[in-house]
């Protein structure tokens, strides 16, 4: 029986199984239930089923920190770029794509310039097609 902590290895095994296994599949194998495999997904932010082919949200993020799961929403934000905590959730794992006029909220908000944000997807763009 666990104590409730979950280990390196449990963590690793997690992020490297996302996606790949059901949530059946990876609680077995944790030795917890599928609802905690789901709610520590959520908590360290893995996502699985990402639908867009960019994901301009991360992109953004990125450039204000170094690690996109560190920054935390709340209500001022969601009110500052007047997009709902629904719509957040979906631009942010990818599963929808973000519109022009959020794309501009989400760079004023975080104090990026629009040339900053678009030199970021253009060099990205580059990186990306020399791997």
């Amino acid at each position: 029986m666990n104590n409730g902590r979950w280990t390196p290895e449990e963590e690793q095994y997690i992020r490297d199984n996302a996606g790949k296994q059901t949530l059946e599949e990876m609680s077995a194998y944790v030795n917890r239930s599928p609802l905690a495999v789901q709610l520590f997904m959520h908590r360290r932010k893995i996502v699985t089923g990402q639908l867009v082919k960019r994901n301009l949200v991360q992109e953004i993020l990125r450039i204000k920190f170094r690690h996109p799961e560190d920054f935390m929403s709340t209500r001022k934000f969601y009110t500052a770029v007047k997009i709902n905590q629904m719509r957040w959730w979906d631009i942010y794992y990818g599963r929808k794509p973000v519109t022009q006029q959020e794309y501009i909220a989400l760079s004023d908000y975080f104090g990026i310039t629009l040339q900053e944000a678009f030199e970021a997807r253009q060099l990205n763009m580059f990186n990306n097609e020399e791997l």
